[in-house]
């Protein structure tokens, strides 16, 4: 399936985005740009593919939905500590393709700490801990967040661990959503999850509690999206 209605005027997309369909606003996260280079200065060699795919992404889900805001829920970015040469120019390549497109809204995540220095040449902010869209606070998860209606974050890169009979386990990125809070999967093909069951988790806000609370609708490259049902009853089956 290309989409599924998780909660009424609320769709989420086998592009590891939510689209809210009264604000007309899409909703990402945790696209780490970057990544590959921060990677090669730690002795790891990937192929350099990854902005790529991301903006396919995006020209997938602006021509489907038509938004006028695009929302990212936190790390842009990945280097903490400085601008790294690949992100000054990676950061720039997916703004300059959403210029003209989109309004794009950056709201601060923990991989942050620099961004301004390079969005600030585009005239964008960083909202920080959150943006409010209405209906949902969207903040990115590293900080302790108040949302007196629904709350969307990221953060936790969360995933679905499946188990065969032999043993073999599968990954799947998921988005986790109850009334009051929507967890997303991160937009990076390269941000491995963690396993939204058990933990551990990242955020202050996110407990096993909340996760058992919430549906699990998990993401594949060729299926698209999948309706897993409650949390409780997977971490059950898996007992």
């Amino acid at each position: 399936m290309d989409e599924v209605q998780v909660l009424p005027g609320v769709k989420a997309t086998r592009d590891y985005a939510l689209y809210l369909e009264d604000e007309k606003a899409l909703v990402i996260s945790d696209l780490h740009l970057g990544y590959e280079g921060a990677l090669r200065r730690q002795g790891v060699s990937l192929p350099r593919f990854q902005k790529k795919h991301m903006i396919e992404r995006l020209d997938h889900l602006l021509d489907r939905y038509a938004p006028d805001k695009l929302v990212v829920a936190g790390d842009f970015k990945h280097e903490f500590s400085r601008n790294l040469r690949e992100e000054w120019s990676e950061v720039l390549d997916v703004l300059d393709f959403l210029e003209g497109k989109v309004e794009p809204i950056l709201v601060r995540g923990n991989h942050d700490n620099f961004l301004m220095t390079i969005t600030h040449r585009k005239g964008l902010a960083l909202h920080e801990p959150a943006y409010d869209l209405g209906r949902f606070v969207v903040t990115h998860g590293h900080l302790e967040v108040e949302a007196p209606s629904g709350l969307i974050m990221g953060h936790e890169h969360p995933a679905l661990r499946l188990r065969d009979t032999i043993g073999a386990t599968l990954n799947l990125p998921c988005f986790t959503v109850r009334e009051d809070l929507i967890i997303l999967p991160a937009f990076s093909p390269l941000a491995h999850g963690s396993d939204v069951l058990r933990g551990p988790y990242l955020s202050p806000m996110v407990t096993q509690q909340a996760i058992l609370g919430s549906q699990i609708y998990g993401l594949d490259e060729k299926l698209g999206i999948l309706e897993f049902g409650p949390a409780e009853d997977l971490l059950n089956a898996r007992s």
